[in-house]
């Protein structure tokens, strides 16, 4: 089996796209070759000998840039089976009519609430649409498959960890954006350390990408300060995928305010991890049982919901973290999603 596939970015050093490199590494294993169209540079260094990256320039005419993409598909695929999109909408609309006149079929990964015309094209187009779970894809369509998430269990999975003594410790991992709902998980924070719950830590790691998101960042520092919250609230800034898995084993609990409502994959890999987690994305709510579940925009719930957490008894809390580790190797296994990636190109 020949694949071509086309992403965003292969870097393993990227904070946001870094899991895309073992995507890449992980279906590259399964077949005789995978050539990679990456719309952005990157450090695609170390992978196997069969995998073929051609990475875009980033900064580039969007025209020329869609002129040399264009170019690049009609060049491979006479020597592809097939080729695999994954997430942006523009590529299966670009690459689809070139596949459909050579006979070679289009397999759309994509992840997300919004279904904009680009969307709607991209169904029209693409033979199957992949997406990890009913949630993630909100466009009725026959083509859709629900194949869960690809979270790799050999990076993200539990290790025993040195904590800091006493401290109960709270972890978000996301782009620093109002849809994160980040004012509440301060908030929660500062309620919980008046009630006298002192030993408890918020750490935050990513970044600011927009303008607007750069002036919300500041302003979440200023909350901070003025809350009195310097020693309980960190931003780390943005940190490489591969060196995440390290940071939620150090954690008790995973916080996700999120309200895309499609699955997000740092929960999924703070399962993976056995961190406990506290979620308001609708996503999970099947997934997840209710003492795991709170909603945006209600720091006094959110804080409850962590002092519940808080006082589980050790059984308890060890239990749910094994369960949570299940649910990700069960349904949401990299290598079994691979499989299922591969497996449509033969159907």
């Amino acid at each position: 089996m020949k694949i071509l596939m086309v992403t965003r970015k292969v870097d393993k050093n990227d904070h946001l796209a870094g899991f895309i490199y073992n995507w890449v590494r992980k279906i590259g294993e399964k077949v005789e070759e995978l050539k990679v169209i990456s719309w952005q540079e990157g450090d695609s260094t170390g992978l196997p000998g069969n995998i073929k990256i051609t990475h875009l320039k980033t900064r580039q005419n969007k025209i020329l840039k869609i002129f040399k993409f264009i170019k690049l598909i009609r060049q491979n695929i006479f020597q592809v089976d097939g080729i695999f999109c994954h997430q942006m909408p523009i590529y299966t609309i670009l690459a689809a009519p070139i596949a459909r006149l050579h006979g070679k079929k289009v397999v759309s990964w994509y992840m997300h609430r919004k279904v904009d015309w680009r969307v709607k094209l991209m169904e029209r187009l693409a033979d199957v649409i992949l997406s990890a779970s009913k949630e993630s894809f909100r466009l009725p369509s026959k083509k859709l498959v629900i194949t869960g998430h690809g979270i790799d269990i050999e990076q993200f999975k539990p290790a025993e960890q040195v904590k800091e003594s006493g401290i109960f410790r709270l972890l978000t991992v996301g782009r620093i954006s109002p849809t994160k709902d980040y004012e509440s998980m301060i908030k929660a924070v500062d309620i919980l350390s008046k009630q006298g719950i002192k030993n408890i830590k918020l750490t935050i790691i990513g970044e600011a990408g927009l303008a607007e998101q750069k002036i919300y960042f500041e302003s979440l520092k200023q909350m901070t300060e003025k809350m009195g919250l310097k020693d309980k609230v960190e931003f780390l800034g943005p940190k490489p995928n591969r060196e995440i898995s390290a940071y939620l084993c150090q954690s008790d609990l995973f916080v996700n305010m999120s309200g895309t409502g499609s699955i997000d994959k740092a929960v999924l890999e703070a399962m993976s991890c056995g961190c406990l987690v506290l979620t308001a994305n609708e996503a999970f709510f099947e997934i997840l049982p209710a003492e795991m579940q709170t909603h945006r925009d209600n720091p006094g719930v959110l804080a409850e919901k962590i002092k519940a957490i808080i006082d589980l008894p050790s059984e308890n809390s060890e239990r749910l973290k094994v369960k949570l580790r299940q649910e990700i190797v069960n349904n949401h296994n990299l290598d079994n999603l691979v499989k299922k990636i591969i497996s449509q190109f033969s159907r």
